[in-house]
């Protein structure tokens, strides 16, 4: 894994450069942190594996680098690419448009409740927002590499900073608190009951608790956690790209290996008949997930 005290040094080391070899050093720092350059160990896995019960079927294929899975409640699909740049919408009947491009290194998108969506720009340092006829405007600047990004329960966006090791609750853009500090390297968000948020911390190889008084405990130790959601049930669904898998994580402590042996998953999601879906980012390729699960 990338060591945070090794990242700090050369964060040191890239502000001594001029500005364009700067950009240069910073944008392969956040690719060797987050996954673009992909290490040999994300990728040392066997042939998938499901747990009993559980199927899986491939519904987009030839991405690049998909990330960020976003459902809306239209039931379109969007995904976040990396590599590319650009910003995906996957309809109902599999036919993929591409809604926005030359974006910044996009990690994650969010959704408002106007249709406005927000895309964390790594590599900018910014979050930008995407209106519903495609404009694309900056909306949050001054980031230290944010990764993950949702709307809690209260409206405010909350924005996980790679960089800073906090997650931020923007209730606009110039309003601001820290719901989370501390962390080897927020990667993932979720939200439950009574105020409780749920991060990933995934240079800690953990998922975190933080009740609505700011107290923080760990819930639960995974390998490089890259994205998390909530069912109504309670029962957490986190990918592992440190171990090639997504897991379930219930309340009483239970897990259960859902699929294995992928290579580079990341950023799970529920659709709203309870089919679990998963970028393999190192396949290119969203997975769906259904049965008993």
């Amino acid at each position: 894994m990338f060591n945070p005290t090794i990242r700090f040094i050369a964060l040191r080391a890239c502000q001594r450069l001029s500005l364009a070899v700067r950009f240069l050093c910073l944008s392969l720092l956040i690719q060797a942190a987050t996954g673009i350059v992909h290490d040999h160990r994300s990728y040392a896995q066997s042939d998938i594996k499901i747990a009993s019960g559980v199927s899986y079927t491939v519904v987009a294929t030839g991405l690049s680098v998909p990330r960020g899975l976003l459902f809306t409640k239209s039931g379109d699909l969007y995904v976040a690419e990396e590599s590319s740049g650009e910003i995906a919408k996957i309809a109902r009947d599999g036919s993929v448009k591409k809604i926005a491009k030359g974006l910044s290194s996009p990690h994650d998108i969010a959704i408002d409740a106007k249709g406005n969506l927000y895309v964390a720009e790594t590599t900018a340092n910014r979050v930008s927002r995407i209106t519903p006829e495609g404009k694309v405007t900056t909306y949050i600047t001054g980031l230290a590499s944010p990764v993950d990004l949702d709307f809690n329960l209260k409206g405010e966006l909350l924005v996980c900073e790679l960089g800073s090791g906090k997650v931020v609750a923007f209730k606009t853009p110039n309003k601001k608190r820290v719901v989370a500090s501390g962390l080897k390297g927020p990667h993932g968000l979720a939200f439950g009951k009574e105020g409780v948020t749920f991060i990933n911390d995934a240079f800690g190889d953990k998922i975190v608790k933080v009740d609505n008084k700011g107290g923080m405990k760990t819930v639960a130790e995974v390998g490089r956690p890259i994205g998390l959601v909530l069912s109504k049930t309670g029962d957490l669904y986190v990918a592992e790209r440190g171990f090639g898998r997504v897991s379930k994580l219930m309340p009483d402590g239970t897990r259960i290996t859902l699929i294995e042996g992928l290579k580079d998953p990341r950023d799970p999601v529920l659709d709203d008949a309870g089919n679990l879906y998963v970028a393999e980012s190192g396949q290119g390729r969203i997975l769906k997930l259904t049965g008993k699960f």
